[in-house]
């Protein structure tokens, strides 16, 4: 039987011969135009074979540094991009800075744009600011009702909650406190911080008095937070409240209090809605049907 010749460049051509010639009258070299196991890779004029991309010059004619992003080798270990996303199948998420700020002191903002920075307080055992974990869960539970909302801080202390709130988004905090000490460390962490004058409002006065002064003068807050002191007499308070003082229709009422204390289910047009017990603290929430 004659032995006919293959035809060049056909899938049962396994010698790679670079004299063969496709249809066309142009060389090949294997399976493809561009594939060619026998020959080694020829770098053009000025390039290397750790070069990626096509025309670029390396620095100080060196292949650059592990993780550059533009040389690269063998050895180099991947560095991934910044605002990487490992649980996003690689994705990129702009919007979400680097923002590992480890929170260690009760006298940090706990999140938002200015977590991690810290706040200036008194050292008195009198005073005892809002912990970082009280924070925490109370705007986890707020967090919807906080941006472009406005908040009021009642028995404010040094500030941490009102601060707080504007950090996570508030348009404006209203601190009120009827010690002249604090209202002055108040002013200093708003300054310290970079709050503006518009955004945060501080008032020395009593809470009971000033509940009843917005109360004439119909103003409602969105938020409003009362830290109740432990060893003073809250009835005045309640019964402004129970009238719907400072609370805005559809607005939230946050009590803080010792766990031995007792707030009723109902406080007029509130009702609260929540109780969040955190060891010897605890969180009641009320709201106001519009």
């Amino acid at each position: 039987m004659e032995n006919r010749r293959q035809t060049p460049n056909t899938p049962n051509t396994f010698n790679r011969n670079k004299n063969n010639f496709r249809r066309d009258g142009e060389k090949s070299y294997g399976y493809g135009k561009f594939q060619n196991r026998d020959r080694k890779f020829q770098p053009r004029n000025g390039e290397n074979k750790f070069q990626k991309s096509e025309g670029f010059q390396p620095r100080d004619g060196k292949f650059g540094k592990p993780g550059d992003g533009k040389f690269f080798s063998r050895n180099d270990k991947f560095q991934p991009k910044r605002n990487f996303n490992p649980n996003g199948k690689g994705k990129f998420q702009p919007w979400k800075k680097e923002n590992n700020i480890r929170i260690v002191s009760d006298m940090q903002i706990t999140d938002g744009k200015h977590k991690g920075k810290y706040l200036q307080s008194t050292t008195s055992p009198k005073v005892r600011p809002t912990a970082r974990r009280i924070r925490e869960v109370a705007f986890k539970i707020l967090y919807r009702r906080i941006r472009a909302k406005r908040f009021l801080d009642l028995c404010a202390g040094c500030g941490t909650v009102g601060i707080e709130a504007i950090s996570r988004g508030a348009i404006i905090s209203t601190f009120v406190e009827r010690s002249a000490r604090m209202a002055t460390y108040i002013k200093n962490n708003l300054k310290e911080i970079g709050i503006k004058e518009g955004h945060g409002e501080v008032c020395e006065m009593e809470v009971a008095p000033y509940l009843k002064k917005m109360w004439k003068r119909r103003r409602f807050w969105d938020v409003v937070y009362f830290d109740a002191p432990t060893n003073e007499n809250n009835d005045e308070a309640l019964k402004y409240f129970s009238r719907g003082a400072t609370v805005n229709p559809g607005g939230i009422l946050v009590i803080e209090h010792h766990s031995e204390m007792f707030f009723p289910e109902k406080i007029g047009v509130l009702k609260r809605f929540r109780v969040v017990v955190q060891g010897e603290t605890t969180l009641s929430f009320y709201e106001r049907k519009p």
